[in-house]
């Protein structure tokens, strides 16, 4: 584990953020990594990254086929903001009905700070958009999901996907 203070470096060392600093949060609700460090400093979509052998970072359009196999339309899928109707229902903990159970895990800002635990969490995917990259947000108290390109030193989840 990292603090919050310190921006993840490619040293050969697997670095995470934990949540205030507390290795318990990362029991509870996952580590936090800036885009870089969950990708193991590769830019190729779908790269196996921070994931174990087997599995991958999911691309953006992985997250827009779950999405669509929850109930979003391909034009909702597509578009940026917040999407879809009750998908980020179904995403996210603790009553979440596919099954994955995502934990609203809160995120670090670039500057260093954590903000927003258990009200909501933000998913990086393994996709480039100019300088930033595709994310997910789920948020208490949002039935959809938010689509857009967040900064690269954001501390974020991430899940991995199976190939």
């Amino acid at each position: 584990m990292v603090t919050g203070a310190t921006t993840q470096t490619n040293n050969s060392v697997l670095e995470k953020y934990c949540y205030a600093d507390t290795v318990a949060n990362c029991t509870t609700y996952g580590a936090l990594y800036q885009w870089d460090e969950a990708m193991q400093y590769t830019n190729t979509e779908n790269a196996q990254g921070i994931c174990p052998t087997g599995s991958h970072i999911p691309s953006d359009n992985d997250w827009k086929i779950l999405e669509m196999q929850l109930g979003m339309t391909q034009a909702q899928a597509d578009a940026t903001g917040w999407r879809g109707t009750d998908q980020g229902t179904q995403l996210k903990a603790p009553s979440s009905s596919s099954g994955l159970n995502m934990p609203l895990a809160g995120f670090r800002d670039t500057s260093g700070p954590f903000s927003a635990l258990s009200s909501n969490t933000n998913l990086w995917s393994s996709s480039e958009s100019s300088t930033s990259a595709w994310g997910r947000s789920l948020v208490s108290g949002y039935a959809t999901v938010n689509r857009y390109t967040g900064a690269k030193a954001y501390g974020f989840s991430v899940r991995c996907l199976g190939n």
